[in-house]
């Protein structure tokens, strides 16, 4: 129990005064940093073994073999694995689609849609989102964060989208679900500018001054990378605990267009009156009342920035009535709590074959040079047997006994062997076979080779899941922070409403969105038609139809949704020769219809022997 702590402090309830709230944030800090213990320890040696190299080996072998001057080497057979997984991934990105639920409109939807593209079109949020993938899948978490900036507007601000890194993020151990908004806290943590620090918090002025280095804590002791100085010279470590509070709130429903209103505990005796009038005119025009009361107990977001003990800034509702988390997690495997990675279970098939493969070698190194049994008294000279014995054809002078060269123990079919299962091991523990890395065998069929990929790609269906799982709380959160923050000014949503060709009242559908009191809105995930992987499935399906149905589906609709170089060109001769047979089969058609009306014609006229029969 941290010095000063009364036990007063109730989780759920807001401290009233600033040393209260020091006191339990230190409860979470404490609680947090003892439950991330464990994964930092994880995650570092899985970033080492994605790495590659020395760091692939325990630094105590490394010593001893190299003391016995034996190699050691890395062969990296997470590295493909890694890289393979998440160049699916970005070919395989997901587009946010938000969806009315209930109350909720359609027009409005369609407009949060375009909304929510714009913030990751601004943001570059694609490739955040990727690298959080990339930092999930190696040390079994990875984290983007939401935030409203001020440096472009400062007026309305924006939402932008950052990827974190995911040893500066704390969350509360206690939660088992895989949502974080379910937990009590997540702790941010970075390294800032004194000088920048200093100004936006320019009432701590002094005391950012006199902190030293040496009066963090020592989760707060991480030294800035690449730098041996103390980083109290130029910058300070800063902590954000996002933090959430409870409290009753009383709710004015009206039960016609379901929209509901928050009542200030200072209104309440007003709403008595209005509930009572309600009543009353319910009875005398027999219906039932429009009002309704509802007391909800509701969490509060609050957002607390601190430098060591010292509080710098302390804001409840930081995003409005927003209570979700601006961090959001992605975790590959998450089994009741527990966080798995990829690379955690490929270590120890990794560790094997480096050291099959670094056996394998020091053997076929001693057996060039083996050394020899040579006879203390009638044998060579010792120092010419050791100057010659490596050299292509030495020339050894002996007394009376020859020296004997040492038969070196033989490489073992066993160590090729266990390489070999080492490296077979990795790739079915992590569901990426041969055929997805393309090292399958060459003699199988088209079929069977695409068979074998998507067998894998079904062995990591749990881990795509999961980053859609992810995806959807990161769309939901900028939803809200959209609905909850005016980011957007009439003209941006205006803009962006006509570049969308929404037709609807535009006018209508801004008061929607800024009406947080009706409708409430989902997010689904659909595979971007854009990705590569989608549009050649889609290419390849079109192909097939084309073979069946021949001519219903043309040349040009094909090859439009082809990846083919050059596809313009290929398109605008197509149209050149589709024009051509046009003009040739109107000027065959104008010859065969005068062709026709000059045999009707020439039928029409009487005959020769006709005309002679009619002058009798």
């Amino acid at each position: 129990m941290p010095k000063g702590h009364s036990g007063l402090v109730t989780v759920g309830v807001k401290p009233k005064t600033q040393t209260n709230r020091i006191v339990k944030l230190k409860d979470f800090w404490d609680e947090g940093y003892k439950g991330q213990f464990e994964y930092v320890q994880a995650a570092t040696r899985n970033y080492g073994f994605y790495m590659g190299g020395d760091k692939q080996w325990d630094a105590r072998d490394i010593a001893i073999l190299d003391e016995m001057k034996r190699m050691h080497l890395s062969l990296n057979i997470i590295f493909p694995i890694i890289n393979l997984l998440t160049g699916y991934e970005r070919q395989n990105g997901m587009d946010i689609k938000v969806f009315p639920k209930k109350g909720g409109l359609q027009p409005v939807a369609e407009l949060l849609t375009e909304l929510c593209k714009h913030v990751e079109d601004q943001s570059n949020a694609q490739y955040l989102r990727s690298a959080m993938f990339f930092d999930g899948i190696i040390s079994t978490k990875g984290f983007v964060s939401l935030d409203i900036k001020y440096d472009d507007d400062p007026f309305n601000g924006e939402i932008v989208v950052d990827v974190e890194d995911p040893f500066d993020i704390v969350e509360d151990p206690q939660n088992k679900k895989y949502d974080m908004n379910y937990g009590k806290y997540v702790i941010k943590s970075y390294w800032g500018d004194k000088e920048q620090i200093k100004l936006i918090y320019p009432k701590s002025k002094q005391d950012i001054d006199n902190l030293k280095y040496d009066d963090l804590d020592n989760r707060d002791k991480t030294k800035i990378p690449g730098s041996d100085v103390s980083p109290d010279q130029f910058k300070c470590r800063v902590r954000e605990t996002w933090w959430k509070h409870y409290e009753k709130a009383t709710f004015l429903i009206d039960t016609i267009n379901m929209s509901h209103t928050r009542v200030h505990k200072s209104k309440l005796d007003l709403l008595k009156v209005v509930l009572e009038k309600d009543r009353r005119r319910a009875e005398e025009e027999g219906r039932q009342p429009i009002f309704a009361v509802r007391e909800n107990i509701i969490p509060v977001m609050n957002c607390t920035t601190t430098l060591g003990d010292i509080e710098l800034e302390h804001i409840e509702r930081p995003f409005g009535e927003m209570n979700k988390f601006p961090i959001i997690r992605f975790v590959p495997y998450y089994v009741n709590g527990n966080c798995l990675g990829v690379v955690d279970n490929l270590i120890d098939p990794q560790k094997e074959k480096n050291k099959r493969r670094s056996q394998s070698l020091n053997l076929l190194n001693s057996d060039v040079n083996s050394g020899f049994f040579n006879h203390e008294t009638e044998g060579a000279d010792r120092d010419e047997l050791e100057a010659q014995a490596t050299e292509p054809a030495p020339v050894i002078n002996y007394k009376s006994v020859p020296p004997t060269k040492i038969q070196p123990t033989q490489l073992s079919v066993g160590h090729v062997k266990l390489e070999e299962m080492a490296e077979l091991d990795a790739t079915k523990i992590s569901s990426v076979n041969q055929n997805m890395l393309a090292q399958g065998p060459t003699s199988e069929s088209g079929v069977k080779d695409r068979q074998r990929i998507n067998q894998g790609l079904i062995g990591s269906e749990i881990i795509f899941d999961n980053v859609g799982y992810s995806h959807k709380i990161y769309s939901e959160t900028i939803v809200d922070l959209i609905r909850y923050n005016n980011t957007f000014s009439t003209a941006e949503m205006m803009a962006i409403a006509s570049e969308a060709k929404l037709e609807q009242n535009v006018d209508q559908l801004l008061e929607a969105i800024r009406s947080r009191k009706i409708g409430k809105y989902g997010v689904e995930l659909s595979a971007s038609p854009t990705n590569p992987t989608i549009r050649f499935a889609n290419f390849e399906m079109l192909l097939d139809m084309a073979k069946i149905y021949g001519e219903i589906i043309p040349p040009d609709i094909v090859i439009e949704s082809s990846d083919l170089p050059k596809k313009e060109e290929i398109l605008e001769r197509l149209r050149q020769q589709a024009q051509m047979q046009a003009q040739l089969a109107q000027q065959q058609a104008q010859m065969q219809a005068q062709l026709a009306q000059q045999q009707q014609q020439q039928q029409q006229q009487p005959q020769p022997t006709q005309r002679r029969l009619a002058k009798r």
